[in-house]
């Protein structure tokens, strides 16, 4: 598992006035939500990632909140993959559709097992960017 001082360090480093960082994979890391919700507090600031893979972790619906305020504010990400995320709701994911909304960047997203109404909505979004 990870240690709050890891969270931190990722913080620091992507929030960093001279980073550069494109892309993050972070596939099967056990990424915890705790670290999930340093992660998307930090791309509210980041200027520079545009792929981010945090599939196959132990994310929770614990980081709803701090995602869709993400995905609203960020300007830069364009790929989020969240495959084999198992505890990650229905109601996160409608969370997500909502937020994306106000998202005119993110152009791939890997959702799992997302509900067909879901689906639909999500596709209502991309076809009106």
């Amino acid at each position: 598992n990870k240690t709050i001082g890891e969270d931190q360090q990722l913080y620091s480093m992507l929030t960093h006035p001279t980073t550069s960082l494109q892309g993050l994979r972070m596939l099967g890391t056990d990424l915890s939500s705790r670290a999930a919700i340093y992660l998307f507090t930090t791309l509210q600031h980041n200027k520079t990632l545009k792929v981010l893979n945090i599939s196959s972790n132990s994310i929770t619906d614990e980081v709803r909140d701090t995602m869709t305020t993400a995905l609203r504010s960020n300007c830069c990400l364009e790929e989020l993959y969240m495959w084999n995320n198992p505890m990650i709701s229905a109601d996160t994911l409608r969370a997500i559709v909502r937020a994306l909304q106000d998202n005119n960047t993110l152009s791939l997203l890997g959702l799992p097992n997302c509900p067909r109404e879901d689906i639909k909505s999500l596709q209502a979004v991309v076809n009106k960017k």
